[in-house]
């Protein structure tokens, strides 16, 4: 019996630490959420870009640049991505906190039935596996979690192709080059505002997701 209390006095404060780290574990250092990280939308993904084949143009000798920061505030799809990665962010640090005091009462049942020491070797055993199922449901949580960085990822690189493909299909010829903006991230320091074609990029892309969504729901 002693021998069978050490062993799960030793499960439950690895158990718990377990349990602590994967509730933790998600959220980001600085406490911001999907939604304050939204200008980083279009920040690349790791991993290569597939390419996108240009075809050859006479050079026009003219450039234009599109603001990052506003693409990312005014694009319909960015937004719907944020609203989705928001919404299954909660839902599952939700779960993850109820398991969290679901925890927190089997463990202090336990020390109770250990502090009584009359508790019989079967309820002791049963009360230890209750424990096991919990960290099992956090750490399918925490797959959960990852799951959904996966697929945020790929809807990422999705609409990062689909902005180089609607460029191509929009420039038509118009441009040599098509800069990008970012005050977060200013590779372009100064620009021409007359050369600025956001507005209309912004307009193109919202128009096609909107074609999209309706396609799809069709």
């Amino acid at each position: 019996m002693n021998k069978l209390l050490i062993s799960l006095n030793a499960l439950l404060v690895i158990a718990v630490a377990f349990l602590f780290y994967k509730v933790y574990a998600s959220a980001p250092e600085d406490g911001s959420t999907a939604e304050t990280k939204k200008e980083n939308t279009l920040v690349p993904a790791k991993g290569p870009v597939q390419a996108i084949k240009q075809a050859a143009t006479a050079p026009t000798g003219k450039i234009a640049y599109v603001n990052i920061d506003r693409l990312n505030e005014e694009s319909l799809e960015i937004s719907d991505l944020v609203s989705e990665s928001k919404r299954r962010k909660e839902s599952i640090e939700a779960s993850m906190e109820g398991l969290n005091m679901k925890y927190q009462n089997k463990v202090e049942e336990f020390q109770l039935l250990q502090k009584g020491g009359i508790a019989p070797k079967s309820e002791m055993e049963a009360k230890a596996r209750e424990i096991q199922a919990i960290e099992q449901e956090a750490q399918n949580k925490q797959l959960q979690m990852d799951q959904l960085t996966m697929d945020m990822n790929r809807k990422n690189e999705s609409f990062q192709k689909t902005v180089r493909e609607l460029l191509l299909r929009w420039n038509d010829g118009r441009y040599d080059y098509i800069l990008s903006y970012s005050e977060a991230v200013p590779t372009l320091l100064l620009g021409n505002s007359t050369l600025e074609v956001t507005d209309e990029v912004i307009r193109e892309i919202n128009n096609e997701y909107k074609q999209r969504k309706t396609t799809r729901k069709k």
